[in-house]
């Protein structure tokens, strides 16, 4: 009879085997070469990344997306075909990290920008060459041998807020800085325009002036009178809500300047007066006002309480909204509406709408008539001669409000900056809009046109679904 041998567990104190104890110290040994390799790797990675540009390494995800360049500075840059360098003239680490985390963005877009730093206190003779003030960016290309200086604080721009009684930074605007001053560098194109005065005209809104001098136009004031006709060197001329009539006389000089080729924006009043000399100026290009102020039922602002804060329709076939979408925002209040000429109207005009009033439009008089129909908030009318060629071209908005401070200012959302430098530009064929608004650092406000029935489905009746909903499953949990 045979007895099965069995082996004798070990007893906790038994110790293991050498070859045991030599597994586990290769097993250990390993793990530590691996994990002191993995450490390795990870150091020599960071390494290698915080050398590269922050442009590679980092994600925008600030709130208005601060380094991101636009699609009009994206096209610009990539027909850059001079050298151009940006100078940061300032201390070292006194630079704020946003101009230059947007200079690497920017700079990577063209191989012909190349940036450099110069400490004006370490290097105060390389500086001084410069003849710009510290803490600003120098813009300088040899080819033209031209320079434009730019001052951080026409980057970074500080401002008081009136509705939290803060005061403090407002925009950061290093691109439209940075754009404008690389297209005067590089070109040789400069516009006169010329604002007219001596009728009650409003003075232009800061931001447009600054989008004015952005887009390389020099701007100053003329009175037809007292000049005797608009100077030889207005390449436009801008009447911004006239309140007195024209004269006979001063009608026919801004005539004889429109049909000798010249061009003109015309920003009607938001107080209704009336005005038959600049109206006749209108018709000569088959436009014709309308009487009354002009609201629209069905795109409108209701949070501004009145349906004479209108959200224009905009005409994507005009070469002035093309770039837009039917979605666009704008803002008009207590604009005037005209209409083109049917009877009479001159067969060499053209004319092209970029704005209207939906079909529910109605112009709206001062005893209270109420005429609907659509009308124009915003057209260009061109004069062709027999060449092919215009010799004249006359861009009307409904109202001054289009470019008044207190919109632009508190609607960053709209577009009605850009949709006007477009018109402003839009008659050259050497120039394109690069005037691009800054972006704000305050609070934004999200703004809606008249909400309709699916809006209010979005606004209303989604929000207590899903808030009902939750309340239902939070009820059926808690019973269980």
């Amino acid at each position: 009879m045979g007895w099965n041998k069995t082996k004798a567990p070990k007893e906790p104190g038994d110790r293991p085997s050498r070859a045991a104890r030599r597994a586990a110290l290769y097993r250990g040994g390993y793990l530590a070469a691996v994990t002191a390799l993995a450490v390795a790797l990870v150091i020599v990675i960071n390494l290698i990344a915080g050398q590269l540009p922050s442009h590679i390494r980092e994600f925008d995800l600030t709130d208005n997306s601060l380094y991101e360049v636009s699609e009009t500075s994206q096209t610009f840059l990539s027909e850059l075909d001079k050298d151009v360098e940006i100078v940061i003239l300032a201390e070292e680490g006194a630079t704020d990290q946003r101009i230059l985390k947007f200079l690497d963005h920017y700079a990577a877009l063209s191989s012909h920008i190349t940036v450099t730093e110069v400490d004006p206190v370490a290097h105060p003779a390389e500086a001084a060459a410069y003849e710009a003030e510290s803490n600003s960016l120098v813009v300088l290309c040899e080819e033209t041998g031209k320079q434009e200086v730019i001052s951080f604080n026409d980057i970074i721009v500080y401002g008081y807020d009136s509705s939290y009684y803060y005061y403090g930074e407002q925009s950061f605007d290093a691109e439209g800085q940075l754009t404008s001053a690389l297209d005067y560098v590089t070109n040789d194109a400069g516009k006169k325009v010329y604002t007219v005065t001596g009728h009650g005209e409003s003075d232009l809104s800061a931001t447009i002036t600054d989008a004015i001098d952005k887009a390389n136009f020099s701007l100053d004031a003329v009175s037809p009178a007292l000049n005797g006709g608009v100077p030889e060197d207005c390449d436009l001329l801008i009447a911004n809500g006239p309140t007195t009539d024209l004269s006979e006389s001063e009608r026919e000089l801004l005539e004889a300047y429109l049909d000798g080729g010249g061009q003109m924006i015309l920003l009607l009043p938001e107080d209704y007066v009336d005005l038959p000399n600049w109206d006749a100026l209108m018709n000569r290009f088959n436009l014709d006002m309308v009487e009354g102020y002009i609201a629209d039922t069905s795109r409108y602002y209701p949070q501004l309480g009145s349906p004479f804060a209108i959200c224009a329709t905009l005409d994507l076939s005009s070469p002035i909204t093309s770039a837009l979408s039917s979605d666009t925002l704008t803002l008009l209040t207590n604009s005037q509406g005209f209409v083109e000429l049917t009877e009479g109207a001159d067969e060499s005009v053209t004319v092209t709408p970029f704005m209207t009033t939906t079909s529910d439009g109605y112009a709206v008089t001062l005893e209270g008539s109420q005429t609907q129909g659509t009308y124009l908030l915003g057209a260009v009318a061109e004069r062709t001669g027999e060449d092919g060629e215009t010799t004249g071209r006359l861009t009307v908005f409904g109202s001054t409000s289009f470019v008044a401070e207190d919109i632009l200012a508190a609607n960053p959302s709209i577009a009605n900056q850009t949709i006007f430098m477009n018109a402003v530009t839009g008659g050259f064929d050497d120039v394109t809009n690069l005037s691009i608004p800054a972006k704000s650092l305050a609070m934004a406000y999200n703004t809606i046109a008249n909400p309709n029935l699916w809006s209010s489905l979005y606004i209303i009746v989604l929000p207590i679904a899903i808030l009902a909903a939750g309340l239902i499953f939070w009820t059926r949990r808690r019973k269980r």
